[in-house]
Parts: structure tokens; C-alpha cells; sequence
């Protein structure tokens, strides 16, 4: 499967390319960074309104002192839903000064046989 010469479309071609099945539901995480706690904390709020049911984070970066949000939402990895993610998030965090810090997932375990 190809997919779009950018950040997101690269994350996905590695992941192809290490064996993941791209057609199976995951558990993402998508990061946006934030100066402060109180701005952490009003976008999350935030978020946590137009993501209903997702898992929302917010802790300090001990590395960056700053603020992590962090979006948890099963789904399969498919490009235009990470992209249309991570651009909502980015327009919900504006306000905020939030900046996004792109979306990962944990490697799948290997399953005993």
C-alpha cells in the first residue's frame, strides 16, 4: 500500500514495512505539547469534549518541562483519520498555544501460538 510522501504517511509505510497489519484496530496515541498546566489543562478539557470516550492524559515531560496532552483512541490506522486527528487536535489546542507532537502507537505483542 502507498501512502502520502509526509510524516504520517512515512510512520505508516514503516510500520507496513515491519510486519504490522494495518487493517487491525490499535490503541494510538496523539501528543500535543503545552508551556503550562493551566493551557494543558483547558485544551484538555476540551478534547475531552470532541472525543468523547477517548483517553486524555496530561502530565509534565520531565525531559522538556512541558506540558504532555496525550489522546488514547482505538482505531485502525488508516491515514485520513490519524491526519483528520492530529488537525482537529491542532485546532483545539490554538487557543491554547498547544503545538501537536505527532502519534504513535506500542508495538502488538506477539501472540503465543
Amino acid at each position: 500500500m502507498a501512502f502520502p510522501n509526509d510524516a504520517n504517511g512515512e510512520l505508516l509505510a514503516l510500520m507496513q514495512g515491519e510486519g504490522i497489519d494495518l487493517s487491525q484496530s490499535y490503541m494510538l496515541d496523539f501528543y500535543v505539547i503545552f508551556g503550562s498546566e493551566k493551557q494543558g489543562q483547558l485544551a484538555a478539557d476540551a478534547v475531552a469534549e470532541a472525543f468523547p470516550g477517548a483517553g486524555i492524559f496530561l502530565n509534565l515531560a520531565e525531559e522538556t518541562s512541558q506540558w504532555e496532552l496525550r489522546l488514547q483512541q482505538e482505531m485502525v490506522p488508516e491515514y485520513d483519520a490519524i491526519t483528520a486527528i492530529e488537525n482537529r487536535l491542532a485546532e483545539l489546542s490554538k487557543p491554547f498555544k498547544g503545538k501537536t507532537d505527532g502519534w504513535g502507537m506500542l508495538e502488538p505483542e506477539e501472540e503465543d501460538e
